[in-house]
Formats: structure tokens, sequence, C-alpha cells
């Protein structure tokens, strides 16, 4: 793990592993470097694709700082990781993670030469207003409510995983959210107040493709090809499963972000 500092203090881990073209892979909510699982950067790897994984501010390794948490925030700790990292790159971001990786985009588009939006929406209150039920215990104010409602979330949908696996994973996350409480109370925070990303996305001018799973519990069905359908020339593929495609379909996954990869940016890039 390598590491760099940001103007207000906090200090960012990152790594980019070996390969011909850097991907930047963003997390999701609560996610750290390690969210990615062993499965999928490894498959990218062996398709000559670089993955760069860093720990965003206040969580794994990396330190908090002093700022108030935003999404521009988040934008410039990726855009400070993918410059360290040999930019300009391709870059991945996941639920939340999504909205990190299309602001970066838009705020410095010298960066990022590709991107892939997963299990994303164009509009994250249309999303939380659709499924209450979801993003209400997330970004409450219990942490226990967050860690459980995130692992069901997370969890391959209607194959028996919803019990033992659902509550292991459950207390493992609400230990971390634990130990990095500072931190997540800042990504509820801004998700409680994101910005759709609507209005925006129309300046985009580079390859994007959108992925989203079929039965995806925490994102609403369409959001996918809603959010395609405002970036001229964005393509949208499905995938089956929820919202972890990244543990469910890691080879689909990886297929998928690898092939577009190759016909979007010039090997050595």
């Amino acid at each position: 793990m390598r590491f760099l500092y940001r103007p207000d203090g906090a200090r960012i881990g990152w790594k980019r592993y070996g390969g011909d073209i850097g991907l930047l892979l963003i997390p999701g909510f609560g996610g750290d470097g390690s969210c990615w699982g062993g499965a999928f950067p490894r498959l990218l790897r062996e398709q000559g694709i670089a993955p760069v994984i860093y720990d965003p501010r206040g969580l794994g390794e990396s330190s908090g700082g002093s700022s108030v948490h935003s999404m521009p925030l988040y934008a410039e700790d990726a855009a400070a990781v993918a410059e360290a990292a040999g930019a300009p790159l391709a870059a991945l971001g996941w639920s939340m993670g999504a909205g990190v990786a299309a602001e970066l985009a838009l705020a410095r588009p010298d960066l990022v030469s590709a991107l892939i939006l997963c299990s994303g929406v164009p509009d994250h209150g249309s999303a939380a207003r659709a499924r209450p039920e979801i993003f209400g215990p997330l970004t409450g104010d219990s942490l226990s409510d967050a860690a459980l409602t995130l692992a069901k979330a997370l969890a391959p949908p209607g194959r028996g995983w919803s019990g033992p696996f659902t509550r292991s994973l459950g207390q493992n996350l609400l230990s971390f959210f634990l130990n990095h409480e500072k931190a997540i109370r800042g990504q509820q925070a801004v998700l409680r107040g994101m910005a759709p990303l609507a209005d925006r996305l129309g300046e985009l001018s580079i390859p994007v493709l959108v992925i989203e799973g079929e039965e995806d519990p925490l994102i609403p069905p369409g959001s996918g090809a809603a959010l395609a359908s405002e970036m001229e020339g964005a393509v949208c593929k499905t995938l089956p499963g929820g919202h972890g495609l990244v543990y469910e379909r890691p080879k689909e996954l990886a297929d998928l972000v690898a092939a577009f990869i190759r016909a979007s940016i010039p090997a050595g890039n």
C-alpha cells in the first residue's frame, strides 16, 4: 500500500496492480479497498487490466482529514489517487461510488478516459423515496440497522443466502462501521444530501458503460437504463444477480468491463 496526503491532512492509502490499462475502482457506501474481494480484481489482471484500489478517507488505512464530507471532496480524493497511479485511466464506481466516479469524470475529464457506472442511479433522492425501507435504515442513526440493511442488499437474491450468511456479513459490517464511525457518518450525510446527476451527465464526452443487476434490491428496476439515457452513446448492460455483482458474477463482470475498456482505451494508458 502506498500513501498520498491531501491538503486537509487526510492520508489516502492506494495500490496499483500490474497490467496494460489502469482502472480506478471506487467503492460504494462503507467500502474500503478490500470491498472488491479477490476474484474480480484477479480476473481483471488476467485480462491485462491494472486495478487501482484505494481506501476512501477515514476507512481502512486512510485517515479522515479535517474537511466536511461531500461528493466533490470524495471526487478530489479519487482524482489524487488517479494522478498518483498514472492518469488518464478508466474509472469504475460501484453504487455510491458510481456517483463519485461521475463527479470525478465531470470535474477532471483529463484524468478519466472511460467510465463504468455499476449499480448506480441518476437521482439518489428518487431511489431513496422509492425504497424507504432500505435507504431509511441505511442512512439512519443505528449503525446496526445500517450494517444489516447493507448485508441484505449484498446477499445474492433468491439463493437461500438470507439467513446465517446475511447475519454474519451484517456483524462483520457492523464491526467495521463501529471502528470507522466518523467516516461512515460522513458518508451517510452525503447519501442523504446527494444531488441528482441527471442534469450534468450530458456534459460527458467519454465512453460510458452502465451495469446493473436484474434483481438488485437496492436500486429500483430500470435505473441503469435511465442513467445511460442521460449520456449520448452510453451503453447499459444487465447481468443476472443483485447489488453485489462483484461477488456473485465476478467473471461475467470482469469480462464485460475488460472488453469495454479495451475497446475504449489503447493499451499502455
